[in-house]
């Protein structure tokens, strides 16, 4: 006779759980709806709750809004991290547009999640200083630059050039280099910057339905603005600039 696996906590716990998922999960498919605006008396109605066994979960609104965020961070951080090790035998470029392509997937199939950490500000809402937001956005960034740098060299890395000698662009990026990958070049942080920025770009254009023409075809762009973009690293990689 096989074992059944057991199950992970208590019952009172796994009900817990399946509340808050059940609590997110509304609270995010009211902010899609409603333009950002949810309150915890619509979500306590929805899930069957009182507002007051509500507060049992989250205290309020912008505790709730902090978790659902720090959440999209995660899952998102989650699924480039799986990305990067499922395609780790391709060649660099070959891996890197794939990771650029689970980028706009999970865009795509998760919207209302994407938004709330790249759209729109929800009204009325202040992420928490060094909060869970902070946390959970800084280790997204931190997986796309081991995704992208993780097998480069010493050498490699110290060989980019910026293409300007101005000092100040230079000094905030070793700044914000310290934050997600200390000792990193502050040239190669501006690449990965400007990578993020066509990987991201175009995903967002799309999100927000500016790019409908491309109907069908819309991923089949994306692939080759990638394979662009990954071949200018290439050349970064071997050239320095």
């Amino acid at each position: 006779m096989s074992e059944v696996p057991a199950r992970q906590g208590s019952l009172r716990e796994r009900k817990r759980a399946a509340t808050i998922d059940e609590i997110k999960s509304v609270a995010i498919d009211q902010l899609a709806a409603d333009s950002g605006q949810m309150t915890l008396r619509g979500v306590a109605r929805e899930v069957g709750l009182t507002v007051q066994s509500l507060y049992n979960y989250f205290p309020s609104r912008e505790d709730l809004i902090t978790a659902l965020v720090a959440d999209a961070h995660n899952a998102l951080a989650d699924a480039i991290q799986a990305a990067g090790r499922e395609h780790r035998a391709l060649p660099a470029p070959e891996r890197l547009v794939q990771v650029a392509l689970t980028y706009r997937r999970w865009a795509v199939e998760h919207r209302a999640r994407f938004l709330l950490i790249y759209g729109t500000p929800v009204p009325g809402y202040r992420a928490p200083e060094e909060g869970p937001t902070t946390g959970a956005a800084r280790r997204l960034g931190a997986t796309l630059i081991e995704v992208v740098f993780g097998d480069w060299s010493a050498a490699e890395m110290a060989g980019i050039r910026r293409p300007g000698e101005d000092a100040r662009p230079a000094s905030v990026l070793a700044t914000a280099a310290e934050l997600l990958s200390p000792g990193m070049p502050p040239a190669a942080f501006g690449l990965g910057l400007d990578l993020w920025g066509r990987i991201h770009g175009l995903v967002m254009l799309e999100i927000l339905g500016h790019l409908p023409w491309l109907g069908p075809d819309a991923e089949a762009n994306y692939r080759d603005a990638m394979t662009r973009a990954a071949a200018d690293v290439q050349r970064v990689r071997e050239h320095g600039a």
